[in-house]
């Protein structure tokens, strides 16, 4: 059992990212490829030219918080 627990927002947004893992039961190859893919797109859309954070950056930030 996996005590990793994503919101629903979460979910949709890890989904949007071309992940389709099965929530209930994540491996640690699922949470290595979600963290590996939510820290890219922080990286590419995660912050505007101001360096402010963005709605996209911020759901990224929560769910690496989750993980981590």
């Amino acid at each position: 059992m996996n005590d990793r627990v994503f919101t629903a927002e979460q979910i949709e947004f890890i989904k949007s990212l071309s992940l389709k893992p099965d929530f209930e039961n994540l491996t640690d190859d699922d949470l290595v490829q979600i963290e590996d893919l939510v820290g890219e797109k922080l990286q590419k859309s995660g912050f505007d030219r101001n360096n402010e954070v963005t709605a996209v950056g911020r759901m990224c930030e929560s769910i690496l918080d989750q993980l981590s």
